[in-house]
């Protein structure tokens, strides 16, 4: 009992350490101070990854995942072409892995309505894209293919909670609704307007989807444990 106690002492503590860790991104980012700005933008996956190893919990597709994410980050600050490329595989196979985890929230008769929910935002995405195609050059069908997998992710918590209306379906919803942000975003601050309030969302929306994912994790590996006994 005691080591369980101590246990979410520490989460809590991480989770605390996460969120000011956010907030001195953001304010680093707003008074541009480049050093300690990179110092905390750096940490954050970290920060997340020990939060969820206190929870006791291996899986190991989400681990993969934040290190694909962290990986698609570090590309993506160099700046060269190259390194865009590659960064953009990461990412791709970030949200896959994500998807993955998703599926088996998914019944066959949800197809059709995961379907129809992820056609508007898959052509949102397709729109915000296609605004920015030239300097995506040959990254764009890997950002095309990304809309599609972040859509369908969208889809899938939209039925999942409206079929359920439990706790893990609150914060994958909050999830998926902040991917759908934090894509836009970045593309619209990296290629078309570069300006301090939408990078801004660009934080907020990455740390607190990546937060909110985590949680739907975490009480989904407990809900399975549970199902099991």
């Amino acid at each position: 009992m005691n080591s369980f106690s101590h246990n979410n002492n520490y989460i809590t503590i991480g989770i605390v350490i996460f969120f000011v860790n956010l907030i001195l991104y953001s304010t680093c980012s707003f008074l541009e101070y480049p050093v300690t700005h990179n110092l905390f933008w750096y940490l954050r996956i970290p920060l997340l990854l020990v939060i969820y190893l206190l929870s006791g919990e291996k899986n190991v597709v989400y681990i993969v995942s934040l290190i694909l994410y962290q990986i698609a980050s570090l590309f993506f600050a160099f700046g060269s072409t190259n390194l865009f490329i590659l960064g953009s595989v990461a990412s791709l196979s970030y949200k896959l892995c994500l998807l993955y985890l998703l599926f088996p929230l998914v019944v066959k008769k949800d197809y059709l309505k995961i379907a129809i929910l992820c056609l508007p935002l898959f052509i949102i995405y397709l729109l915000i894209v296609d605004l920015v195609a030239t300097d995506l050059g040959s990254t764009k069908f890997l950002w095309i293919t990304n809309s599609l997998v972040t859509s369908i992710m969208g889809g899938i918590a939209i039925v999942h909670y409206n079929r359920n209306y439990d706790l893990k379906g609150y914060w994958l919803i909050i999830s998926s609704i902040l991917f759908i942000i934090q894509i836009g975003a970045f593309f619209i601050n990296k290629f078309y307007l570069k300006n301090g309030s939408i990078y801004q969302m660009v934080i907020f929306s990455s740390g607190i989807s990546h937060f909110a994912f985590y949680k739907f994790i975490v009480l989904r590996e407990n809900e399975l444990k549970k199902m099991s006994l």
